[in-house]
């Protein structure tokens, strides 16, 4: 899945994704970086409410792993600036819990 998405191939990499079983990844850090990863598809096809749930459940797994992750502030800040108002109050809220704002 990461090089799909590395080379533009959302479709693909969430195929791809649809095929793994992250419960059985070792760590909280490959967990993370799956779900950035996930989201980052997502994100390449514009798909603001998965974008969201992928950030909110990184959030749960590693609060701190997503505030400095680059990759992870950006979508976010996207996000904030192209969300439908249906998600935007939860978009707000995260990028002020990870004091993006």
């Amino acid at each position: 899945m990461s090089i799909e998405m590395l080379v533009g191939e959302a479709v693909e990499g969430l195929r791809v994704a649809g095929q793994i079983d992250t419960s059985r990844l070792p760590s909280r850090e490959r967990q993370f970086t799956f779900g950035l990863e996930l989201a980052r598809c997502h994100d390449l096809r514009r798909e603001d409410a998965a974008v969201l749930v992928h950030l909110l459940d990184l959030e749960e797994i590693a609060p701190e792993d997503l505030a400095r992750s680059a990759l992870a502030r950006s979508m976010i800040l996207d996000l904030q600036k192209r969300v439908r108002p249906t998600f935007r109050r939860r978009v707000t809220d995260l990028t002020q819990r990870l004091q993006l704002v």
